[in-house]
């Protein structure tokens, strides 16, 4: 997943409001958004090449989203654990998002570099262990995350919050809009770009809110409403041209 954009208000009605784009190359095989029989609750995507997931929810209303951090200056683990295990190990635990993004504190080094949100009925919490930092519980707000570490402010990021800041304040009926709503293609402008350590090409193409290239690509987007009766998880599946795949959504109640 590269690209979140979220609104966190525990006391409100809709707790956690989001919006999200997974990119990814279009070779790694994945199953798209269902409800997991090998974990009971656990509503995800799935990447069938490591068994782990990007974002999902549990029925409970817990929540947790990953990003890659992307810096190829830093030399990860020279064999890493699959950062995807660490989205479905919270859902299906029972400890609090702070609690357990401590627990990942230590391990840190084993991973390749990554950004996790988590979310349980009280807290949201953040956790990369790119940034140095322990991990920490956010107020309430309005956030971005893609590839760099949480609202750094790169050109897709801003955009992204731009955008769901102008669908909360219209106050839509439809839940559906929120899946389709990272659909910008627009390149930002060289002078704004990020230096990751990849060709200022590549770096381009990434820049894009939806990715559309023959071997890399935003592969779904997701739409997520957790409630205080229940939740709301949707998502679009993309094909290699960008148009829509498929469609899945899942309505929980408490």
């Amino acid at each position: 997943m590269c690209l979140i954009t979220f609104q966190w208000q525990p006391d409100a009605d809709d707790r956690l409001i989001l919006s999200a784009n997974r990119d990814e190359f279009q070779y790694r095989p994945t199953q798209a958004l269902h409800a997991w029989s090998e974990a009971e609750g656990v509503y995800a995507g799935k990447d069938l090449s490591q068994g782990g997931s990007w974002l999902g929810v549990h029925k409970s209303g817990r929540f947790a989203a990953l990003t890659n951090h992307r810096d190829m200056g830093k030399r990860g683990p020279e064999n890493p654990i699959s950062r995807g295990k660490l989205v479905l190990d919270f859902l299906t635990s029972k400890v609090s998002a702070l609690e357990y993004l401590q627990t990942l504190e230590e391990s840190s080094a084993l991973y390749a570099g990554y950004n996790l949100l988590v979310a349980d009925s009280q807290q949201l919490g953040y956790y990369s262990n790119a940034s140095g930092e322990p991990a920490r519980v956010l107020t309430p707000g309005l956030y971005g995350l893609s590839n760099g570490l949480l609202d750094t402010p790169w050109p897709k990021l801003e955009s992204a919050k731009h955008t769901l800041t102008a669908w909360l304040k219209q106050h839509p009926n439809d839940q559906a809009s929120l899946c389709r709503l990272l659909s910008s293609t627009t390149i930002a402008d060289d002078a704004l770009l990020p230096d990751t350590g990849i060709d200022l090409e590549m770096e381009r193409l990434l820049s894009c809110e939806k990715i559309i290239t023959p071997n890399y690509g935003t592969r779904c987007s997701t739409g997520l409403t957790i409630s205080k009766n229940g939740l709301c998880i949707e998502e679009v599946s993309w094909l290699k041209d960008g148009t829509e795949g498929g469609f899945k959504q899942y309505r929980l109640q408490d």
